[in-house]
């Protein structure tokens, strides 16, 4: 699950034309924050992950997709 939520954390800040900098400083986290959710070594606190969502410009459940 966590390598699925840091892929989607990827696209989704990469559409959104962010660099990894300036999605941890918007979300108030650090950058290196930011590369473990992304290479799925690191979880992340709801909290922080719905920071994140609202700065990507989506909701904490549509950081997981669906069954495919």
């Amino acid at each position: 699950m966590k390598e699925t939520l840091g892929q989607r954390v990827r696209e989704l800040r990469l559409q959104n034309g962010l660099s990894v900098q300036e999605l941890a400083r918007r979300a108030k986290v650090s950058a290196s924050y930011i590369y473990a959710i992304e290479a799925g070594s690191r979880g992340s606190h709801v909290d922080k992950l719905t920071r994140i969502a609202q700065i990507l410009g989506t909701n904490l459940t549509d950081l997981w997709p669906g069954p495919s």
